[in-house]
């Protein structure tokens, strides 16, 4: 899958810098603004709840520096419902990507592609339900850099109105064990501010980190201006 996902990408971004020689149309819509239902399937290896359903919405605003070239601003936040050593939590992440983003339409057809390559933060979220009868460390948070590779569909419907039926990322998390051990240990009722999983932590030893990755789907409508 990561194959295919940077096979697209590359070929879209090649498709892209050579039809970019030719000469301009009359009109160029210089921001396409995107907003829909976004879907992921989170993989991480042995660590309870994982893997995990998230369910959200996704936004994204792109600046089109040329007719196939163009830079993409993403934010998109999930939630889920999961439960570690018998206490329920919420689980939730907010993403923040950016980076460069290559398109091209068909001529002739309503039909639009797009890859783009996306870097930034998560941050991600652990809550104890209030059945829980927490009163104290309630919650924790980790913030795992992330990149998302991967791209979409888009079909014009009228000169400003697109539909986006289908847009497919792969995306990889650089996760901190000791963090992620940390979060899931304070975020429970009468936890400590910090576990003593891993007393050794520190400034000359600031951890393990693993990776989590995951597919995801998004759909929604695009503004063009």
């Amino acid at each position: 899958m990561r194959k295919m996902i940077g096979m697209f990408f590359v070929l879209a971004c090649c498709v892209g810098a050579s039809i970019a020689q030719q000469p301009k149309l009359a009109s160029l819509d210089k921001v396409d603004v995107f907003a829909g239902y976004s879907f992921s399937r989170n993989y991480f290896a042995s660590v309870t709840p994982f893997p995990m359903n998230l369910q959200g919405g996704q936004g994204a605003i792109t600046y089109n520096l040329t007719r196939h070239l163009g830079m993409t601003a993403e934010m998109a936040g999930y939630t889920n419902d999961a439960t570690f050593e018998d206490i329920p939590l919420t689980f939730t992440t907010e993403g923040y990507l950016f980076g460069p983003n290559g398109h091209y339409h068909f001529k002739g057809t309503p039909v639009s592609i797009f890859a783009h390559q996306l870097f930034g933060v998560t941050h991600m979220t652990l809550t104890v339900d209030p059945s829980a009868d927490c009163t104290t460390n309630c919650s924790a948070t980790v913030n795992p850099f992330t990149t998302a590779s991967g791209g979409g569909v888009d079909v014009k419907v009228s000169k400003h109105l697109w539909i986006r039926p289908a847009q497919l990322e792969y995306f990889n998390q650089a996760i901190n064990l000791y963090d992620l051990e940390d979060a899931f240990a304070t975020a429970q009722p009468g936890s400590g501010p910090r576990s003593a999983a891993h007393p050794e932590a520190g400034p000359g030893n600031p951890g393990i980190y693993i990776t989590s990755q995951g597919l995801r789907y998004s759909a929604g409508v695009v503004v063009h201006f």
